[in-house]
């Protein structure tokens, strides 16, 4: 027999089955596995395409509200922070009051009356800054001279020309409380002491 013709009776050797995967998690992805051929298809590029473009957008959403909610606490914390020196220049307005009518009543005792000016009282003080509110646009206070103890205590001895705190004057009044006041509301302080000062000398 030829070669040629044991070339046909040679039988090729079987080929082994595929080997099947084991377990429940081997057969399940064994059954979910994509064919070739179907993994390009356009439906699926798509498919991906939209899923980034959601998740992107949902990131960007995301990240602006984070922002903008950085921002107006970062507002609030300014807003806070400037009411809070407003507060404390307001205060330490007030404490230079009290410490002037502290100064006039030792002066009252020391010369058995009130001071002539307010340059007799800063003299005697030694302090000049005490005189002036600390606000930047506050300026020297303003003294009414020639009272007395006998006088009404709500009589204006000294206050701020300038409404500096939040629309109000800091004011001292004879019987040496210390309070804001309105430019209206300090005009008819000043009216009112102008007033009894006169009867007075009369």
């Amino acid at each position: 027999m030829s070669n040629s013709a044991s070339t046909h009776l040679i039988r090729k050797a079987p080929q082994p089955p595929a080997k099947q995967p084991s377990g429940l998690w081997g057969r399940y992805f064994h059954a979910r596995r994509v064919p070739r051929g179907r993994a390009s298809r356009p439906g699926g590029t798509i498919i991906n395409l939209i899923t980034a473009v959601v998740l992107f957008g949902l990131l960007a959403l995301a990240a602006w509200w984070v922002i903008k909610g950085l921002g107006e606490a970062g507002r609030e914390y300014s807003g806070a922070m400037i009411n809070a020196t407003r507060k404390a220049t307001m205060i330490a307005c007030q404490n230079n009051l009290q410490v002037i009518g502290q100064n006039i009543q030792v002066y009252a005792i020391s010369g058995e009356d009130y001071p002539p000016s307010l340059q007799a009282l800063r003299e005697w003080s030694g302090s000049s800054q005490l005189f002036q509110c600390p606000d930047p646009n506050g300026g020297l206070y303003v003294y009414i001279p020639g009272q007395n103890g006998d006088m009404p205590g709500e009589n204006v001895l000294v206050y701020e020309p300038n409404a500096v705190h939040n629309g109000h004057c800091n004011i001292l009044r004879l019987g040496g409380r210390v309070e804001p006041l309105t430019p209206e509301q300090l005009s008819q302080a000043l009216v009112q002491t102008r007033a009894e000062m006169s009867s007075r000398r009369r």
